[in-house]
């Protein structure tokens, strides 16, 4: 198996060439392509030797860095357009009044890795504390009864890895595959026409050192100049590809090793039938003929898709990558700022003109004796892959007056939520029936869509739902049309009914007991909580 039928399985890669460069250019037709291009903006600018400065060993070095302590600042800023509606402006005004700060991060040699940041938000700072290891990862936020959790080694998440094969293996394995992969990347990026490099002394966490300082622009314009001259140098390099085909050969083969013949099954797609060098061989060729296909297809292309507003906006002159990098003698990065900025095209789907990312770090202690800071747990955690977490679980762990709990309830809304319903059974994808003139909807299927927790007594036909967002609990009857929440009793427009094993309710009378409103159009019922 070669690497592009590794990759895309058993992909016809004549088929899509055909595809690509047939008459309307699939490029064209999906105008929303180009977006992914604006992430090389921060890659592709600029690997060529500057100066003294070979930025390529730099960048590369960085990879092999083992422990590493260091602070981060990250904020967003989005501008509306004039047609934005209230509530895209109102996730502005939310994002562009956020910063994330990280005071204190620290990465061990073993991999684990705890952070201690906060999250500023309109003048206040809520504090969090985060550990991660090869189990999992704990956030601590402040005023959480218990911290979350997220497994790392769950039975879904590792299911496409052999039982014998851990994630540290699969990292330490795929080190020098990232590391030869950004070495070939980084020897062929050209530099843009601003680039320069000088001597300067920074204070890096209290502490004054002598660096080699970096400083490159590119606008989204030039970028789109650079892109050719890469894909042209990168073509050539056959000892660059081949050493790096080799690499993933070795990679795969490695996880191949671990596997059972059972899980070789399994995963058949992955496996490797070739020797070495008959997969590197084959694998360069295909790689050559790619690259071969799209720079003899790349002007052509180029004009086309150039003329479009979307292209002209996103890599036009407002597109605008700042990049500070400072190395010290160890050719280690110990400082970066970074300023990316994006012009977003006008379109009905996109509320906002401009897109900007500014985020500063500093690094010290590189490659030192490093211990990163466990979480302690004594109440346990909030597993939030465990079916019981939700978003009232997850309110619930605060004090309804607290900062954080305002955020995730007022502010990222986590308790909101809509569903559509079909009123026509044959289309929707829920259990519905009309009876009466009344719509009726699955209770099982509506209480599982705004979370709420559904029991049913067989013996009293009762059914009691318990809210997730309040805890409020109401008991209905089959055959019933009274619903009792917490003592109040409250009269639905249509009983309770079963009908083939299945037991239906109400649809508004019940979803407003779940603190939703319901908004009826010709076809659908729109179900939405907020």
């Amino acid at each position: 198996m070669t690497i592009l039928r590794f990759y895309k399985y058993n992909f016809n890669w004549d088929n899509e060439k055909e595809i690509y460069y047939r008459k309307g250019n699939i490029m064209k037709n999906r105008k929303w392509v180009i977006m992914p291009l604006v992430l090389l903006l921060v890659l592709l600018s600029g690997c060529q030797a500057v100066g003294n400065l070979d930025i390529n060993s730099a960048m590369v070095g960085d990879l092999n860095v083992k422990s590493i302590e260091t602070k981060q600042s990250l904020a967003v800023q989005l501008t509306p357009v004039s047609t934005a509606s209230a509530e895209e402006r109102k996730i502005a005004t939310v994002l562009n009044g956020m910063q994330l700060n990280i005071n204190h991060a620290k990465l061990q040699e073993n991999g684990n890795v705890s952070v201690e940041g906060g999250i500023a938000y309109s003048g206040m700072t809520l504090p969090f504390q985060m550990f991660m290891d090869t189990k999992g990862v704990t956030i601590a936020l402040s005023g959480a009864q218990k911290p979350l959790y997220i497994p790392l080694t769950t039975e879904e998440q590792m299911a496409f890895l052999p039982a014998s094969l851990t994630m540290k293996q699969i990292e330490d394995q795929a080190k020098e595959l990232i590391t030869k992969s950004a070495s070939l990347f980084f020897k062929h990026a050209p530099n843009p026409s601003n680039v320069t490099v000088d001597s300067v002394t920074q204070e890096v966490y209290g502490e004054s050192v002598d660096l080699t300082h970096l400083h490159i622009e590119l606008t989204g314009e030039e970028f789109i100049g650079l892109v050719k001259p890469f894909l042209t140098s990168i073509s050539t390099d056959e000892a660059g590809w081949r050493d790096l085909l080799a690499t993933l050969y070795d990679f795969i083969t490695y996880a191949e090793s671990q596997m059972s013949d059972e899980e070789k099954d399994s995963v058949s797609y992955f496996t490797l039938d070739q020797t070495k060098a008959e997969f590197v061989n084959e694998s360069y060729a295909e790689v050559q003929s790619f690259l071969k296909d799209v720079l003899s297809e790349y002007d052509k292309y180029l004009k086309e898709v150039s003329a479009e507003p979307e292209f002209k906006t996103i890599f036009g002159t407002n597109t605008r990558l700042t990049l500070d990098l400072y190395f010290d003698k160890d050719m280690h990065t110990r400082k970066q700022i970074v300023d990316l900025t994006v012009a977003l095209p006008s379109s009905e789907y996109v509320p906002y003109s401009m897109f900007n990312l500014h985020t500063e770090n500093e690094n010290w202690n590189v490659d030192g004796n490093i211990v990163a800071d466990p979480i302690a747990t004594p109440n346990g955690v909030l597993d939030v892959t465990s079916k019981d977490f939700t978003p009232g679980a997850l309110l619930r762990s605060f004090d309804t007056t607290s900062p954080v709990y305002l955020l995730l309830h007022d502010v990222a809304g986590i308790a909101n939520k809509s569903i559509y319903i079909d009123k026509d059974s044959s289309y929707s994808s829920y259990d519905v029936v009309t009876k009466d003139r009344v719509l009726l909807m699955s209770v099982k299927q509506l209480a599982e869509e705004f979370d709420a927790k559904f029991t049913w007594n067989p013996t009293t036909k009762t059914i009691t739902l318990t809210d997730d967002i309040t805890g409020a609990v109401t008991t209905l009857h089959l055959n019933s049309n009274k619903a009792v929440t917490d003592g109040t009793t409250k009269t639905m427009t249509h009983k309770v009914v079963k009908i083939k094993g299945v037991t239906y309710v109400p649809v508004r009378s019940v979803a407003e007991i779940l603190g939703a409103k319901v908004t009826s159009e010709s076809s659908y019922v729109v179900v939405e909580r907020k």
